[in-house]
């Protein structure tokens, strides 16, 4: 019976003790709904960038290669042509034109085939030499290896660099050169240099020849101007010598054919230049006494602006002609030794000049003595010569250039009379 109630007094107690502890409130998870849906943006992930590197193209060369077709506006012209081992590049001339004078450079480098201009002189042959060889691949700045230097009949000069290459296809096969001749003399004529070459007497052969290692090849005129051989010249022992011709006769042979810029014969006793140096100083002189009387000037070409007044007597058989020399700039300019030029020029029908030949003059006259014209300064010169005939396209200019741009001269045109 006491154990009965020692249970029960521990249920009683226990039950006690939890009556006693609050009761847990029950817990509700509150769930948050907005009135609509909330879109949350997707993230594209960012495109890998193009790592693959494009290739550069490749720089176009500074020569020619395949085929090559130049236009030679100007004297001293360097050609740069492409070049391979086992091939030849041929250079082709215009017509009424062809080499004077070749010279080769290194011939283990290029030679210049002497038979081939022997048969065509109107084009030049190149072969590469036994060490003209391409540089390796990996190296890929190219500089020429070779050169050859031409001067034309006509007084131009060319001068060919070439660059070895390894694939023959880039080899210039042929190289045509385009110009005109007659353009090439009146600018060498203009500048004080020679032309027309294949008129000038002819050189030894054992002098001008190629040797192993040659200097200069001098390539024969052609045929209809080719002179004489030394051994044809030479008199026959079988022959007798015959008696040399009268001077009367023999003048009349040599002098050659009168053309229309030529001047009037000057007279038997030859006083025609002292009677003509006398109106030329009275002439400077009432040029620097009045310079007012320069009304016209040209535009400036490289610093030099032209005058002109022109004085004539009828009775005389020479002209005088007063050129002012103004220097447009304030440094003080040379002129060239020679100038100032007479030149005659042949015209075609659109007013470009054909050919130019110089006037004769008989006595010139200079302000300066020296050559040289000081900032804004004026030189006059007066000139004595003798008034050629011209034809209906002929006109007569003054040309003066400066030291610094001799090949691109000051001129302005004469007011003569034309008959």
């Amino acid at each position: 019976m006491k154990i009965i109630l020692s249970v029960c007094l521990l249920v009683s107690a226990a039950i006690a003790a939890l009556a006693q502890q609050p009761a847990p409130s029950p817990h509700r998870t509150a769930v948050y709904r907005g009135c609509c849906g909330r879109r949350v943006p997707k993230r594209v992930p960012p495109a890998a960038p193009n790592v693959t590197a494009q290739t550069a193209a490749p720089a176009a060369p500074d020569f020619f290669v395949g085929e090559a077709k130049v236009d030679v506006t100007k004297d001293e012209t360097v050609i740069r042509l492409a070049m391979a081992q086992h091939a030849s590049v041929l250079i082709e001339l215009p017509a009424n034109d062809g080499p004077r004078y070749i010279i080769p450079g290194d011939p283990e480098m290029a030679t210049v085939d002497e038979k081939a201009l022997e048969r065509n002189k109107r084009a030049i042959v190149v072969r590469p030499g036994a060490l003209f060889v391409a540089p390796p691949a990996k190296i890929r700045a190219r500089t020429p290896a070779a050169t050859v230097t031409a001067q034309m009949r006509s007084g131009l000069v060319v001068t060919f660099l070439f660059y070895p290459v390894e694939d023959l296809a880039q080899n210039v096969h042929r190289c045509v050169l385009s110009y005109n001749r007659d353009e090439v003399v009146a600018r060498r004529r203009a500048a004080g240099l020679p032309v027309n070459l294949d008129t000038t007497t002819q050189e030894r052969r054992n002098e001008t020849g190629q040797s192993a290692a040659p200097i200069s090849i001098s390539v024969e005129p052609t045929d209809d101007a080719k002179p004489p051989d030394k051994e044809s010249t030479k008199p026959s022992s079988s022959q007798p010598e015959t008696s040399p011709k009268p001077k009367a006769e023999a003048n009349a042979v040599a002098s050659p054919l009168a053309s229309p810029t030529d001047p009037p014969p000057l007279k038997p006793d030859g006083k025609v230049k002292e009677t003509a140096s006398a109106p030329t100083r009275e002439a400077l002189a009432r040029a620097i006494k009045k310079p007012g009387q320069f009304k016209k000037w040209t535009k400036p070409v490289h610093g030099l602006s032209l005058s002109i007044v022109q004085t004539s007597d009828q009775k005389a058989d020479f002209r005088v002609v007063l050129i002012a020399v103004k220097n447009a700039t304030t440094d003080t300019m040379k002129l060239t030794p020679s100038g100032p030029d007479l030149l005659v020029e042949m015209l075609d029908d659109q007013g470009k000049p054909l050919n130019i030949e110089p006037v004769k003059k008989l006595h010139t006259e200079v302000s300066d003595g020296s050559g040289a014209i000081s900032g804004s300064g004026t030189v006059y010169y007066a000139i004595a010569y003798s008034s050629p005939v011209l034809g209906v396209h002929q006109q007569m200019k003054v040309v003066v250039s400066q030291a610094n741009a001799a090949d691109e001269p000051a001129s302005i045109t004469l007011a003569i009379n034309r008959r």
